[in-house]
């Protein structure tokens, strides 16, 4: 059995085994967090990945204690403590994800194993020298002690040792993913979250956009949304729903796509030939399937492909191949949502929309579907409620003392 550690840079299984489960907040994880976001913001080589520098953001000492303060709420005089080891296996796509899920364990207190992607890239390796670099100092003996990032090829062995260590076990990928982990057992007493394959959608209102005093903004916020991973984040949107009569939503479609593909072209997004043609499958597998009437619309440039569908079962939530392709759908009002949301959907990101007319739909529909509903601009803003996980929450048992 083998596996290659890469942070800390003289990690001890054995050390992190005998270690103890840390106080919920404890001072020497905030000071680790702090140091760590503080490093990575003054870093300037990650001026390029926004995604890690929004990551850096959420990890700043603010947030940190607003989430201990809405802990602390929730527990009262309950006794929260740590489950003890989390085993976190992070998915290839998404670079960043593993650190809110390692943060959030290791904040209530756990010792944590993450299992990251052996195909590395620029982005893993220089946050892992970063990780490092913050763990070398004295001050964090007690926080670089109690983690390990490790990386091994698919190997059930290795993923079998830890799984039989851990107390959680958190499974960050596909379906097929999920279900081939899943198969390999658990400690008897041990606890399981699985993040799987998700669909997300925009919601637009029509009118709002058209009155809009500033729509580039807006054109902006969705653009972070949808390309920050290339639409290959579970909470990425890939469907828009508009909302309105027909003549509003000519229009603001026309604006709407007209000012992405402009923003985009100033973005100079280079995308290989590959994703073009996949787009173009992807489109006419759509077509060549639909029931109903579907439009595939014409574009200007090649980073934003549109297939305009009629019928909400023509709306295939597996054939998704990033790159800018998105499906897009009418509705008069909101409350015809009911006939296209699926359980497999995440995440709406809004605009137009206000939260009386969300809520009313969410507690009248009661979708089995819909984990979050956000504005523009904060589809891959991570929470502590994440798939309908309170996650701090469910990294800590609930000691129950009643003595009197």
């Amino acid at each position: 059995m083998r596996y290659k550690t890469i942070a800390p840079r003289e990690a001890d299984e054995a050390v992190l085994l005998a270690s103890r489960v840390l106080p919920p907040f404890s001072d020497e994880v905030l000071a680790f967090v702090d140091d760590l976001s503080n490093a990575i913001l003054q870093t300037k080589r990650f001026k390029q990945y926004p995604e890690v520098m929004a990551m850096a953001f959420w990890m700043r000492r603010a947030n940190i204690l607003d989430l201990k303060k809405q802990f602390e709420q929730k527990r009262g005089e309950r006794t929260w403590l740590g489950r003890g080891i989390v085993f976190h296996i992070a998915p290839s796509n998404v670079d960043t994800i593993f650190v809110y899920s390692w943060f959030l364990s290791m904040l209530v207190g756990n010792r944590n194993i993450v299992r990251v992607s052996s195909a590395t890239n620029e982005q893993l390796e220089a946050l892992v020298e970063v990780i490092n670099d913050v763990a070398a100092d004295p001050k964090h003996t007690e926080v670089r002690s109690r983690f390990m990032i490790v990386q091994y090829e698919h190997n059930d062995e290795i993923t079998g040792h830890f799984s039989a260590t851990c107390h959680t076990r958190v499974i960050w990928g596909g379906d097929e993913t999920i279900r081939r982990i899943r198969a390999i057992p658990l400690g008897p007493a041990a606890t399981e979250m699985v993040f799987a394959d998700k669909f997300s959608f925009a919601v637009i209102g029509a009118s709002a956009f058209l009155e809009e005093e500033k729509p580039s903004r807006v054109i902006e916020r969705f653009y972070n949304d949808a390309y920050w991973f290339n639409q290959n984040a579970c909470s990425s949107p890939r469907l828009v729903v508009w909302v309105g009569n027909d003549d509003e939503v000519a229009r603001a479609r026309e604006s709407f796509w007209a000012a992405l593909e402009e923003l985009a072209d100033k973005r100079r997004l280079n995308y290989a030939p590959a994703v073009a043609m996949n787009k173009l499958i992807a489109e006419c597998a759509v077509a060549i399937n639909a029931t109903d009437t579907v439009t595939v619309e014409p574009h200007r440039t090649s980073f934003v492909n549109r297939v305009l569908l009629s019928n909400a079962d023509d709306l295939n939530r597996e054939l998704q191949c990033g790159g800018g392709l998105f499906y897009e759908m009418i509705i008069p009002s909101l409350d015809r949502l009911a006939e296209i949301v699926d359980p497999k959907d995440q995440t709406i990101v809004s605009y137009g929309i206000d939260r009386a007319a969300f809520d009313q739909f969410v507690n009248g529909y009661r979708p089995q579907g819909i984990n979050r509903i956000v504005p523009f601009g904060e589809a891959l803003t991570f929470s502590a409620v994440w798939d309908g996980y309170d996650l701090l929450r469910e990294f800590c048992r609930d000691v129950d003392i009643t003595v009197r």
